[in-house]
């Protein structure tokens, strides 16, 4: 999982599904309880089991491909809620469970949230992916009444004993939480209304505003926090550029507001960490983004027009945004350094520093430039299926599509 970024999806994909066969060759998927095996070693195979199935489930993600139907024929038990010092080979029994959080805290979350997709999935068994939740054929009734299920047991079995003051406590608290958000986008996903005829109800934006913008604040919370540094491999950015999508189409509908103005601040916060946003040669994904964050703050001043309130202060991070994303009539000679526009202080509404990253030359030859793409309106997206489909592609063909949890 740690290098994921440095190797091409398909490859992993290709190595994961070697470890799946592999894996049941060896019968890791049966319980080692039913085989007659030791304690210890029954518990050994639980924990690679369950790993194996987390890592196929991720890489198949960032491919857009459903992963292995070999995961989920499969009677192996959860790993136990017990620390490492708990278990040893000559044991004779499984150590009692521990009612609070143990150094297998992640792995335990994962496999919960696993267990809820297999759960929600079981009317369609060829299907286990997060892409179920969109599945017009589960009631959203059932999808929320599941979900609230999901949400409880998480409280009741991890969230309760999170001390903050714990870095492997906090990643854990934001990584339960992020999951609950994730999940409820998912089976409120906007793009089910996409050519409908039919206006979304107020209701269901509110549901995704509130979820989306949570996951934003999750973000920040993690990135750039240098406690929870050692835990920044385990986790991706695919639902980031989801949930900007989002929040970017919900401030144009919501137009100004006091969450309106806390979330171009929080935009502002987010963008900071991630630096080619602020890059004239840059992805598909970054470029799309910048383009509907100009469209969208534009749309904002307008309405503070309307309304006849003071015009707010434009954010360095939109200035920067505009200059990389205007087309230069500059000679080549006087563009050498087309991957930098300028650092985006925090003089401007408190943003953070944003230092432009310099990337390989060789690097960025391969990526095709933003004015190739045909970028349409945010609001598009709420009439053209089709447009839904394109982001997605975008994201899946620069592999960022890494889940960010499971």
């Amino acid at each position: 999982m740690s290098v994921r970024n440095y190797h091409r999806s398909d490859t992993l994909f290709v190595l994961s599904g070697v470890a799946v066969r592999l894996a049941r060759k060896m019968g890791l998927h049966r319980d080692g309880s039913s085989l007659g095996l030791s304690p210890f070693e029954t518990e050994m195979r639980r924990r690679l089991w369950w790993h194996i199935v987390h890592v196929d489930f991720r890489i198949s993600d960032s491919l857009g491909a459903k992963p292995s139907m070999d995961l989920f024929s499969s009677d192996a038990k959860m790993p136990l809620n017990v620390a490492d010092e708990d278990l040893s080979p000559d044991m004779v029994d499984l150590p009692p469970e521990s009612n609070g959080i143990t150094p297998i805290v992640v792995c335990l979350i994962r496999c919960e949230i696993a267990e809820f997709l297999r759960k929600i999935s079981s009317p369609f068994p060829n299907d286990v992916r997060w892409e179920i939740l969109t599945n017009p054929d589960i009631t959203l009734a059932k999808k929320d009444s599941m979900i609230n299920q999901l949400e409880d047991l998480l409280e009741r079995k991890y969230l309760r004993y999170c001390d903050p003051s714990n870095t492997l406590h906090h990643f854990a608290s934001i990584m339960v939480r992020s999951a609950i958000c994730k999940i409820k986008l998912f089976a409120h996903n906007p793009r089910r209304f996409a050519n409908r005829g039919v206006k979304i109800p107020q209701s269901e934006r509110d549901i995704i505003f509130a979820n989306a913008t949570k996951l934003l604040e999750y973000v920040n919370l993690v990135r750039g926090n240098q406690s929870l540094d050692k835990y920044m491999w385990q986790i991706g950015t695919s639902f980031l550029w989801n949930s900007l999508l989002y929040v970017l189409i919900e401030a144009r509908h919501r137009k100004v507001g006091p969450e309106v103005d806390q979330l171009w601040q929080l935009i502002g916060v987010v963008l900071s960490k991630y630096p080619r946003m602020f890059e004239k040669t840059t992805g598909a994904v970054y470029a799309a983004l910048g383009k509907w964050t100009l469209e969208a703050w534009d749309d904002y001043l307008a309405a503070t027009k309307v309304e006849g309130l003071p015009e707010p202060p434009t954010p360095e991070y939109i200035i920067a945004i505009r200059r990389c994303r205007t087309p230069s009539i500059e000679s080549p000679s006087n563009q050498k350094d087309l991957t930098d526009c300028g650092p985006v202080t925090g003089k401007s509404a408190g943003y953070c520093n944003i230092q432009a990253r310099r990337h390989d030359r060789n690097t960025l030859a391969n990526l095709e430039p933003f004015a190739s793409y045909d970028f349409s309106n945010l609001l598009s997206f709420e009439m053209d299926p089709d447009e839904w489909v394109q982001w997605e592609n975008l994201v899946v063909g620069e592999g960022l599509a890494q889940t960010d949890i499971m």
